[in-house]
């Protein structure tokens, strides 16, 4: 047998053991994963509780406001911002205080301590000394779901021990102290997870934990805490009201004031439609068929005026001037300025004094003084050029 056949077989022979060795070192199960929520089930989080209670013999709705909800009627809040608005606070305040039932979850948005002084509940947890804290401990591992006991009161606030409620992830860690009006609770050894409480004529059950929401419903006994916990009879009506899906603020603009917005925005596109650079001239320029010379000196110093101040005209007149001058004068170039002036004012016939302020140098001299010493240094330099080349008597210079 050859080698190369020998390895084939050894191979095939090491692929099958590892495969043995996987296939009895693992075990297979099957998981149960929950279909993603489709629908109304998906947008709405009391889908589930909405049909629950209707199933029991009471109707429902989901709403944002409570706007004319009967006052015996049954109002649950969760993801609700008790100190956003104070007006509508104070308007659900008064709804329960003249009868209506008001059950809250551990959801509700609470910023300041205006619901505990209304309902006399507390909300207490137990605090813990970071320096007592063993840090080596491993953390403790707490049943998602627990039992707790109903326990009725009567009005000294007496306990009758009731049903016992299997109720999941809910805040085990802190416990509600009411300091006023107990009427029921849910409990062990003191930690009351769940209260009720009278206010006014109706009353307040306060929750830690969300077990009414999207799946948390089919928890434990969670189906049984909210019929408990709302006192749920036959022929109840029950308000769901969260803004845990609120608009956004565009949202509300659009809705409650989309005319004063389409205005607004046209009178914004007219206003920069108005206000806007013109990619081009009214009329198209009129080509012309010939420029004259006089046209492109005209355009050429207007340029140099525009760039320049018109410094650059006066230098090259000066520069004129001072070559013409050096070839009429002798020793032009070794005089001093004000000698310079001097003599070629007496040649040209100009003023000596207008002369030499035209041939110092000026910073930015104005349009009605940059033409007057253009004009005086060109007349000079053409007295000096035209005097150069001919005496009155008629013979050369």
């Amino acid at each position: 047998m050859r080698r190369p056949r020998l390895l084939r077989i050894a191979a095939v022979l090491v692929l099958l053991l590892f495969a043995a060795w996987i296939f009895a070192s693992t075990e297979w199960g099957e998981v149960e994963v929950p279909t993603p929520l489709r629908g109304e089930a998906a947008t709405n989080p009391f889908y589930a509780a909405q049909k629950l209670v209707e199933t029991l013999g009471a109707t429902s709705e989901r709403r944002e406001e409570l706007a004319d909800t009967p006052t015996d009627a049954v109002v649950v809040l969760s993801t609700w911002g008790w100190d956003i608005d104070g007006a509508r606070r104070e308007e659900l305040e008064r709804w329960v205080e003249a009868g209506g039932r008001l059950v809250v979850d551990a959801a509700l948005i609470n910023g300041t301590d205006a619901f505990e002084r209304w309902t006399g509940i507390a909300h207490e947890r137990e605090e813990v000394d970071p320096n007592e804290e063993d840090l080596f401990r491993p953390p403790e591992i707490v049943e998602p779901c627990q039992s707790y006991v109903e326990v009725l009161y009567d009005e000294d606030e007496n306990g009758i021990g009731g049903d016992f409620y299997r109720i999941c992830g809910f805040d085990f860690g802190s416990w509600f102290e009411p300091a006023r009006g107990l009427l029921w609770s849910l409990g062990d050894d003191g930690y009351r997870q769940a209260v009720r409480v009278s206010v006014g004529r109706g009353t307040v059950t306060v929750l830690n934990g969300v077990p009414f929401v999207y799946r948390e419903i089919f928890e434990g006994e969670h189906g049984e805490l909210l019929v408990a916990a709302a006192k749920l009879r036959a022929g109840d009506h029950v308000v769901f009201m969260s803004e845990a899906d609120v608009a956004s603020l565009p949202e509300l603009v659009w809705r409650h004031g989309a005319p004063v917005v389409v205005v607004l925005l046209l009178f914004i596109a007219l206003a920069l439609w108005r206000g806007a650079v013109r990619f081009g001239p009214l009329l198209p320029p009129v080509e012309q068929a010939r420029r004259s010379l006089a046209e492109q000196v005209l355009g050429t110093g207007r340029f140099a005026l525009r760039v320049g101040g018109g410094e650059a005209l006066v230098a090259a007149a000066r520069r004129a001037l001072n070559e013409a001058a050096a070839r009429r004068i002798a020793g032009y170039e070794r005089l001093a300025s004000d000698a310079q002036a001097a003599s070629v004012a007496k040649l040209a016939a100009v003023d000596a004094r207008e002369l030499a302020a035209a041939l110092a140098p000026q910073a930015g001299p104005r349009p009605m003084e940059l033409r007057a010493t253009l004009a005086l240094l060109e007349s000079a330099r053409r007295q000096l050029v035209s005097g150069s080349q001919w005496s009155k008597h008629g013979k050369r210079i």
